[in-house]
């Protein structure tokens, strides 16, 4: 799923639930699905392929705390504070920003846009990835594990 350019994410009309597909022919690719306690909140994020775990992302709910970003194989990939995406070492891997004009961009420290999103109705956005990754494999991850956590703050509202 993540080896696409881009991606088409909409929403569901029942439930806490995101679709992915291949914006060129449609073609499902994934899904998400969010789930929020009194404890904790959590994405998970499948392929549709058999239904494989890609990702997780875990927040306790306590002040301060950070967005856990885990693989398949629950290894930690990075931590989402802020508008600020974090590698596993702590150190920034880029920010995101809201531009003038509504589309919200991920750049690195020296201004390098990374993926962008660009609404495409009330209930779908297209995220798409630059080849500019800077040699990280899980930069698409991070990217979009940031655009879920926004998706679930709307939801909490």
């Amino acid at each position: 799923m993540l080896e696409h350019p881009q991606l088409l994410i909409s929403t569901v009309q029942s439930g806490p639930t995101l679709l992915f597909q291949n914006p060129e022919n449609s073609t499902p690719l994934g899904n998400a699905s969010y789930k929020s306690s009194i404890l904790s909140q959590n994405w998970t994020v499948n392929e549709d392929d058999d239904n494989p775990v890609v990702f997780t992302l875990n927040k306790l709910n306590v002040p301060f705390a950070n967005w856990t970003i885990n693989d398949a194989c629950d290894l930690t990939v990075g931590f989402l504070y802020s508008n600020q995406l974090l590698m596993p070492t702590s150190r920034i891997y880029c920010y995101r920003t809201i531009k003038p004009s509504g589309i919200t961009v991920w750049e690195d420290e020296v201004g390098s846009q990374l993926a962008s999103l660009q609404p495409q109705s009330p209930k779908a956005n297209l995220l798409v990835f630059n080849e500019n990754q800077r040699g990280l494999p899980f930069g698409r991850m991070l990217i979009l594990a940031d655009y879920l956590i926004q998706h679930g703050a709307k939801l909490q509202l």
